[in-house]
């Protein structure tokens, strides 16, 4: 490959210059190939249950009972902890007979107000003592008004003492058994609902202007999700948002793809790629056999009229299969050799035949 490409790059000694005829069977030549190319590009995903949700108890407390299983499938509402619930529930029953017993005095109260007021219709007691009779009504229903908040808020604590399912779901692990001291901070267990998942992936900004170009949208309609043995998802997702700003950092932008998962097996946190397929209109090809490459860069050799090679770099879109899609470096009515670059040197003239229909064959030039 060294001693084919010592030309390659440098300076002729004059324009009518030309290497020594290669020697041998004719070369194949032929024009690139223009046609529509599927792009498959896989990106890395957090998947995330639709509904996933991380259960925490509200206060300070020990867990009394555990009413579920690790891995147990759960209704919305169903119980799941008990935690304090019983001196809860006798704090709620003092705080009720305290609401009962200011709502007597009350009504007591209330009477007495009533027989006050007939006697100072009468002028038997004094204004001042009306008054005093109304007062203490006024500070009762006060008092039964406090005692009636106090039940309330003692019953949401009753209520936060019953830990219960946010909606239906799959009970996680659960470290903390009957017995331990737990708080606001403490994670009791994770209830996820996989009936649908959703994958977060990031798309390089160029190629999220790629399908912007190729679809009209920035959200193609359907994607599909390989998973960590490498096989495809049997079911189809569609992309439903696309975050609104470039990550500065990253130079990417975040696609989210929903999936329906009827049977459970894509779990919240599984590995997986997204597979996005791109199409490419009218893209130019070569086949990769045409090529080499020199310190990293792609070249192929064209051929002039007069039957001379000329080593030219491209610049290389993508690579699928066994060809190369163009970003530049070749005009489509160009001629290249096929098959045989290691034989030729930059510059020499070649005997050339047309090549198989791989390619777009070339006429070969007369010389």
């Amino acid at each position: 490959m060294a001693l084919a490409l010592v030309c390659v790059g440098c300076d002729r000694e004059g324009a009518a210059s030309v290497a020594p005829t290669t020697e041998g069977d004719a070369f194949p030549i032929a024009r690139p190939e223009t046609r529509d190319i599927v792009i498959s590009h896989e990106y890395v995903a957090d998947i995330r249950a639709a509904r996933h949700a991380e259960i925490r108890s509200r206060y300070f407390g020990i867990i009394e009972a555990v009413a579920v299983d690790e891995g147990q499938a759960v209704k919305h509402k169903q119980r799941l902890f008990t935690i304090n619930a019983r001196s809860r529930k006798q704090e709620l029953a003092v705080s009720r007979a305290a609401s009962v017993a200011v709502s007597a005095e009350l009504e007591a109260a209330q009477q007495e107000v009533a027989n006050v007021q007939l006697l100072a219709d009468k002028n038997v007691v004094s204004p001042a003592e009306l008054a005093r009779a109304k007062s203490k009504v006024q500070m009762l229903e006060a008092r039964l008004e406090q005692a009636k908040a106090a039940t309330g808020r003692t019953a949401v604590e009753v209520d936060r003492a019953e830990i219960r399912a946010p909606f239906d779901g799959v009970v996680n692990r659960i470290p903390f058994k009957a017995g331990s001291a737990v708080d606001e901070t403490v994670e009791l267990t994770t209830i996820s609902d996989t009936r649908e998942v959703l994958a977060y992936f990031a798309v390089a900004e160029r190629e999220y202007l790629e399908h912007v170009r190729a679809t009209g949208s920035a959200a193609p309609r359907t994607v599909r999700l390989r998973l960590a043995d490498g096989s495809l998802f049997e079911e189809t997702g569609t992309i439903d948002a696309v975050t609104s700003e470039i990550d500065a950092a990253t130079g990417t932008i975040m696609y989210r793809a929903r999936f329906a998962n009827p049977s459970g097996l894509v779990k919240h946190g599984s590995s997986a790629k997204v597979v996005l397929e791109t199409t490419l209109k009218a893209a130019l090809v070569v086949p990769q056999k045409a090529t080499f490459e020199v310190q990293g860069n792609v070249y192929l050799y064209t051929v002039d009229a007069s039957g001379i090679a000329h080593a030219r770099k491209l610049e290389i879109r993508e690579r699928v299969d066994d060809i190369y899609v163009l970003e530049a470096g070749l005009a489509a009515d160009e001629r290249f050799v096929v098959e045989g670059v290691q034989k030729i040197k930059d510059g020499a003239r070649i005997d050339v035949r047309p090549s198989m229909p791989s390619a777009t064959p070339a006429e070969p030039a007369q010389g």
